[in-house]
């Protein structure tokens, strides 16, 4: 077990999920269906990185990154979507975007640091044993 706040991947998804709902909550024309998924695929980005430390074993934490990882693709798709429909400007679309790609580097990289027992350069700590 470890302290998910130390992880600057979770700093980074944790700054990104705030950065979405506030976008978001801003659009006058978005569809709150859509408003709705997309905060909650950026809110489950760092939440399962947390939920993940506070797990006993190595193979936990892998998997809830692996999670963690899924709901950056998904958010990465209601961006578009939105941005597609008219809903989400270009700019604000290539921030959050380019943002969501970064974390789940990040994130493939915890992964990776988790599998091999590997202390990560972006300060991520060393997983549990």
């Amino acid at each position: 077990m470890q302290d998910f706040r130390n992880l600057e991947v979770w700093k980074k998804a944790h700054d990104l999920a705030i950065t979405v709902h506030q976008t978001f909550s801003r659009l006058k024309r978005v569809d709150v269906g859509l408003r709705s998924q997309a905060t909650r695929a950026a809110q489950s980005i760092p939440t399962n990185i947390a939920e993940g430390c506070g797990k006993d074993s190595r193979a936990e934490l892998a998997r809830f990154a692996d999670i963690a990882i899924g709901s950056s693709t998904e958010l990465e798709y209601h961006l578009l979507l939105a941005r597609d429909l008219g809903q989400l400007g270009t700019r604000d679309h290539d921030r959050l975007t380019a943002t969501t790609v970064e974390v789940r580097r990040m994130l493939f990289g915890l992964r990776k640091a988790i599998r091999t027992g590997k202390r990560k350069a972006t300060g991520a700590a060393a997983a549990p044993a």
